[in-house]
């Protein structure tokens, strides 16, 4: 199921649709394809632990990414993308 995540990242708001397989375009990282803020923060990430959880970072893994947004930034919706 493909998501959408809102959040701030350092007060600034943000957007990204999480997919459930990696989409290999110029605006994507992995799984994830929206804001190049959000982007960036996460491929700095990629393939290291998470401060809070420990967790390894893989941007190819939807439900990963998602605890990534929710450690690294302030998140304020997670909901699934609308079909269309």
């Amino acid at each position: 199921m493909d998501r959408i995540v809102e959040g701030y990242i350092d007060g600034v708001y943000y957007a990204v649709q999480i997919s459930d397989a990696a989409q290999g375009g110029d605006d994507t990282i992995g799984v994830v394809s929206g804001a190049a803020a959000a982007r960036r923060l996460l491929e700095f990430h990629n393939g290291q632990p998470l401060p809070r959880s420990g967790n390894v970072l893989d941007v190819n893994d939807p439900d990963m990414v998602v605890q990534a947004l929710q450690e690294l930034t302030d998140v304020i919706h997670v909901r699934p993308a609308e079909a269309g």
